[in-house]
């Protein structure tokens, strides 16, 4: 589905800006998942990047905005040929910015756990920290090169991610944990599932066709 699209605009100077625009909103959301993250481990202090993290969290918001600024700009133009390509872009920068949204989250996390993230289940959470890095790494260049291939590879690995987040919630039941690290935890595995389902969205738009993006077909979990 994409690369069609790519076929057609490859020689646009606004698709290089759109696309350009694009991976930098990826890119600053990558960036704030590494330090929400050491932030929530007591790695590093939380006012060590609360204002950066913030920053970035409105320069992927206006990116958002120029992106579709750009579109509507360009469908006003060519409202036929390019009307399917314009939607394809208006659902994967939304997913964009939502991946944001929810890293910036994880860092708001850190002021509701009060007691020592490390226990037994420390490893886990490295673990699922590590795929969705990896996802969010993998993601900018396989949608602008519309790799079919490394697509399906990250819709495969988030159904074992939403799969993980899942099992180590239900199994918070039985750990004698303090109310807060609960709570937090909880979100926490929430909050990875929903970054990793809008990396799956986007990579669903590479290969799938405009009315099933966001959907992943069983087979491929």
């Amino acid at each position: 589905m994409f690369k069609d699209i790519l076929n057609i605009w490859k020689e646009e100077e606004f698709l290089k800006k759109v696309v350009k625009d694009f991976e930098n909103m990826l890119k600053e959301a990558q960036d704030i998942f590494d330090k929400a993250t050491s932030v929530f481990w007591k790695k590093i202090p939380s006012q060590e990047v609360h204002a950066l993290i913030y920053s970035k969290d409105r320069k992927i918001n206006e990116e958002e905005q120029k992106i579709r600024r750009r579109l509507i700009e360009h469908l006003a133009i060519n409202p036929r040929k390019d009307f399917t390509a314009c939607l394809v872009f208006m659902s994967v920068v939304k997913d964009a910015e939502r991946i944001g949204d929810y890293c910036k989250n994880i860092f708001e996390l850190s002021y509701i756990l009060k007691s020592s993230p490390q226990d037994n289940l420390t490893s886990s959470f490295q673990d699922l920290e590590t795929q969705i890095r990896e996802s969010l790494q993998e993601i900018p260049s396989a949608f602008i090169s519309a790799d079919n291939e490394k697509a399906v590879t990250l819709m495969q690995r988030h159904g074992k991610i939403s799969s993980q987040c899942e099992s180590m919630i239900r199994s918070m039941i039985d750990q004698n944990f303090s109310a807060d690290k609960t709570v937090a935890y909880t979100l926490l595995l929430r909050y990875y599932k929903r970054i990793s389902a809008h990396i799956a969205n986007i990579a669903s738009a590479i290969i799938n066709p405009i009315e099933k993006i966001d959907y992943v077909a069983e087979g491929l979990l």
